[in-house]
């Protein structure tokens, strides 16, 4: 009998095994912040520095450091960023602001300045403050040439150019002039020269522009870039700013239409029957040589074909004269079948 309890006891325990607690539950972890939590936090503390008239300058360092990255950042919220903070700045708060990105030796204005999208973000910054637009403005001149001559910088100057003052707009005309010859010689200088050339919103300064790259016309036409910023004058300008042009350049016609940029100028010049006289009569008075040598090279081919097409009269006629003894070497040369049929066609 006590064997049949046992068997009995030991079937319970089997069926009705003892069943372990449930384990704690794991400790409730702290959500991440939301990324607009951080991004309004960002906002907030550079208006809140940028708004502060009592900055110390550790203070003011880590507000520069914090608006550099912001301005030269390409990312989206960022630009959305600097876009609400300055929304939100009032006249004084932007000289603030302005003050503070010229301080440091300009080091954080060129910083930004040279960099693409820190270019773009600093003009926006133009115009809105005529005070602010007073430590641009110096900033800029303390280091005009750094500027003018950088990929991207120039474009915060051009845009002063627009939007600055009458009385800022004339320093600005004043500044480049002084300076144009060195920028049309520079890569980027001589990009920054020709987008004012081209604007037209900017004939208050290329008029007077028009007339000191014609007084230097010799020594730029020369120039690798220089030479570029004559050929968009001689697009652009009025008749008397060809004229000064070709007057500069006689005497160097026959030399620069050997080369490939002077081709170009030469043949503008070409192109206008009140300076186009000047070219002809300089081939007229070329030896023989030199004028089959310029019409059968690379580049010279191209103004004796324009000469021979434009001119009109007795000059036509002494430029045929002058060629067609060598018509038999113009016809064998791949430069110069143009100029033989030209002359072919003259009884």
């Amino acid at each position: 009998m006590a064997n049949s309890d046992d068997s009995f006891s030991l079937s319970i325990k089997q069926e009705n095994p003892t069943v372990p607690p449930p384990p704690p539950p794991p400790p409730t972890a702290t959500p991440p912040p939301r990324e607009t939590d951080l991004a309004d936090e960002k906002n907030q503390s550079l208006l809140n520095s940028l708004r502060s008239t009592s900055l110390t300058p550790q203070e003011a360092q880590t507000c520069l450091r914090s608006l550099t990255n912001v301005m030269t950042s390409g990312e989206d919220e960022d630009a959305a960023l600097f876009q609400e903070v300055i929304s939100k700045l009032n006249e004084s708060e932007l000289k603030r602001m302005a003050s503070l990105l010229t301080s440091k030796y300009d080091h954080y204005f060129l910083k930004i300045a040279r960099n693409k999208n820190g270019s773009i973000h600093l003009q926006k910054l133009l115009g809105k403050s005529d005070d602010a637009d007073t430590f641009f403005l110096a900033a800029i001149f303390r280091n005009f040439f750094n500027v003018m001559a950088d990929e991207h910088a120039p474009y915060v100057a051009i845009q002063g150019m627009r939007v600055f003052s009458r009385e800022k707009k004339r320093a600005m005309r004043d500044k480049i002039l002084t300076y144009a010859v060195p920028l049309g010689c520079d890569q980027y200088g001589s990009i920054a020269l020709n987008a004012i050339i081209r604007d037209v919103s900017f004939l208050y300064c290329s008029v007077a522009l028009f007339d000191v790259v014609a007084s230097k016309a010799r020594f730029l036409s020369y120039s690798r870039y220089g030479n570029i910023v004559v050929q968009q004058v001689l697009k652009h300008c009025s008749l008397h700013s060809t004229r000064n042009i070709g007057v500069s350049l006689r005497g160097h016609y026959v030399e620069l239409s050997f080369t490939e940029g002077g081709r170009y100028i030469v043949e503008k010049i070409l192109e206008r029957d009140e300076t186009g006289v000047l070219v002809v009569t300089e081939l007229l008075e070329c030896g023989s040589d030199n004028l089959v040598s310029l019409a059968t090279s690379e580049y010279g081919h191209f103004v004796v074909e324009t000469a021979l097409k434009v001119t009109r009269g007795v000059l036509f006629r002494g430029l045929v004269n002058k060629l067609k003894p060598f018509l038999p070497l113009l016809r064998t040369s791949p430069q110069s079948t143009t100029i033989a049929q030209i002359l072919e066609s003259v009884p």
